[in-house]
């Protein structure tokens, strides 16, 4: 690269002395013509050339070289340094310092611009990283993300630390050993001070600092002694700061969600399933009692009741587990050729003491598509559930199935009061429970049939019916098996 820049240095230089020996030619050949003056702005011209285009130590011998050439051939008493009259004098010197001036302003103009041009490149280097930085939320992909600008953008070779909860190494550049900077940065830490550290010309230490203080440093390593600009080290700071803030905050929200999915448990727990323990303990302690004479039929309610609550408590403990140990990270559906009436009958056996009352409609055509049974067996038994408790008694839920560009779908209607509009969404999460209606229930079998949905990569929402009630549908991304050839 400096053979190159030296090169083009000589490579300017001789073309700038053709035009110097081609004006003094001029100069001097047509000296009858051409008065000294004009001979002088022309080569004063080229001096402006020479130090704009040129080194400043080449500027400056070309710019010499021409002078005394234009003092030796141009004046008269050609071809000698002297002078004839004071005129010639004056216009030497003229020609001297104009030269010489022309020189020191056009190098301090071109300094000028070279300091912009860096300048303008720097603003745009540390823009581009800024704009990187902002598009990352990981700690340590912020700090990947600056080592690899550091090196790109400035030949630098870092590493960045960070002292909390202990001193370690976040992210570092291929070359450099974490073990050979751990006693620097330990002291750097032990030190507390925040200014930057420069240990020798290619090793210096920045201190990382946030609204609580110091929290890290940033090695740099510089083979060749570059300047390091310290706004990189404010905009890594910054950026590493929103993470670790944004980290923070996002525990205090698990945190808080937690705590409030603990009291609604517990309101759940309380309320839902204390209510029905009640009344299944009343009604032994009445059956129990032999004090108390009791007619047959009564005996009978008692039981059914016994029997009724027993039910439900059943179902509201079985939703607590299920949704205790679903998550769609841990839930992997277990896919097999199902057949969707099957499904939809073993669900119906398995909520029939709900659905008794209700008539249920079941459309769709014969097909064998691949679901996970149980899981598949759960939704629907959650929706049909969900249907009966919300719809009078003796009002038919309607089921229709079908399959249409890779999907499965399932629809259960209701006839019931329908869902709100403000909480189309609301209700598929845990332990909501709409204030519109007074029914029973945990709030949970919504939320359940939303994260074996969401496992099966499928959708799932509710739409009202026309005349009222509600329309469920699942849709879910699934091969279909071809049951032509079996038919026929």
């Amino acid at each position: 690269m400096t053979n190159r820049t030296n090169w083009n240095d000589l490579s300017k230089t001789a073309i700038l002395l053709v035009f110097y020996v081609l004006v003094t030619y001029i100069g001097v050949k047509f000296r009858d013509v051409i008065i000294e003056t004009d001979t002088a702005m022309l080569l004063l011209l080229l001096n402006i050339v020479s130090g704009f285009w040129l080194r400043r130590k080449f500027a400056y011998v070309i710019t010499a070289l021409s002078i005394v050439a234009f003092h030796f051939f141009v004046l008269p008493e050609h071809n000698s340094f002297k002078f004839q009259n004071y005129q010639h004098i004056i216009t030497f010197t003229v020609m001297a310092f104009s030269g010489v001036f022309a020189v020191k302003i056009t190098q301090s103009q071109q300094r000028e611009i070279n300091k912009n041009k860096q300048l303008k490149s720097e603003l745009k280097s540390n823009y581009h990283l800024a704009s990187e930085l902002a598009s990352l939320n990981e700690s340590q992909a912020i700090a990947s993300s600056a080592i690899e600008h550091l090196e790109r953008n400035g030949q630098f070779k870092a590493q960045i630390w960070l002292f909390s909860p202990t001193l370690f190494c976040l992210a570092s550049h291929d070359k450099l050993q974490q073990s050979e900077y751990y006693s620097v940065v330990e002291r750097f830490m032990l030190r507390g001070e925040q200014s930057s550290e420069v240990l020798s010309a290619s090793l210096a230490l920045h201190p990382l600092c946030g609204q609580a203080g110091l929290f890290g440093v940033l090695v740099i390593q510089s083979e060749q002694g570059q300047l390091f600009n310290p706004i990189l080290t404010t905009l890594i700071s910054l950026s590493l700061s929103r993470s670790e803030a944004n980290s923070a905050l996002t525990i205090a929200k698990e945190a808080n969600q937690l705590e409030q999915m603990r009291n609604t448990l517990l309101a759940a727990v309380s309320h839902d399933l204390k209510t029905p323990l009640g009344s299944i303990i009343g009604s032994a302690t009445t059956l129990s009692d032999s004090t108390i004479k009791l007619p047959l039929d009564t005996q009978k309610e008692l039981l059914q009741s016994i029997a009724e609550e027993g039910y439900s408590l059943n179902r509201s403990l079985t939703k607590l587990l299920d949704i205790s140990r679903y998550s769609t990270k841990t839930l992997i559906p277990n896919r097999d050729w199902v057949e969707p009436e099957e499904v939809i009958g073993s669900a119906t056996k398995r909520i029939e003491q709900v659905v008794k009352l209700h008539p249920i409609n079941l459309t769709g055509e014969t097909m064998l598509v691949s679901l996970d049974y149980a899981l598949i067996e759960q939704i629907i038994a959650n929706l049909i559930e969900n249907a009966a408790k919300y719809s009078p008694v003796g009002k038919a839920i309607d089921i229709t199935t079908n399959y249409q560009k890779g999907c499965f779908s399932i629809e259960i209607a209701d006839r019931g009061c329908g869902v709100a509009p403000d909480e189309t969404q609301r209700i598929f999460e845990r332990f909501y429970r709409s204030e519109h209606t007074k029914v029973k229930g945990t709030g949970l079998g919504l939320a359940i049939c939303k994260l074996i949905v969401s496992a099966h990569n499928g959708t799932i929402s509710v739409s009202p019916r026309i005349g009222g009630g509600s329309i469920f549908t699942v849709t879910i991304p699934c091969d279909k098996y071809d049951l032509t050839g079996i038919y026929e």
